[in-house]
């Protein structure tokens, strides 16, 4: 599966059979983006980076004290990795690196507001 993970695919480029039923586009494109914004701790550390602007590792772990710092650094790395989250190093002593959201990582954050309403109607 060598496709970026927010790419959506040429035609037939990823040799699908998931294809919407009333268009018929692929959605195989999802699949990595759903593996990533369901684990443990993604969807709130993108709403918690997106409310705040920007934010520190250390405040990042202060913010949510039940998670390991090693599951931060995996989870802020695979953010990264799917182009939701960027990071800032500042050649400083000691190192200062802060957390910010892409166009992307805003653009997801709003869709996520959107299935959160879709999934709270009555």
């Amino acid at each position: 599966m060598g496709l970026p993970i927010l790419s959506v695919p040429e035609e037939n480029a990823c040799g699908c059979v998931d294809r919407a039923a009333e268009s018929r586009e692929c959605i195989c494109s999802t699949t990595g983006l759903v593996q990533i914004m369901g684990r443990k701790y993604a969807v709130r550390l993108l709403f918690l980076i997106g409310e705040r602007g920007q934010m520190r590792f250390g405040d990042l772990q202060s913010e949510i004290a039940d998670m390991s710092s090693s599951t931060l650094s995996i989870r802020l790395s695979e953010l990264e990795g799917a182009g939701l989250v960027r990071r800032w190093v500042f050649p400083e002593i000691p190192p200062r690196v802060e957390y910010t959201l892409t166009k992307e990582g805003k653009d997801m954050r709003k869709s996520l507001f959107a299935l959160s309403k879709f999934a709270s109607r009555k």
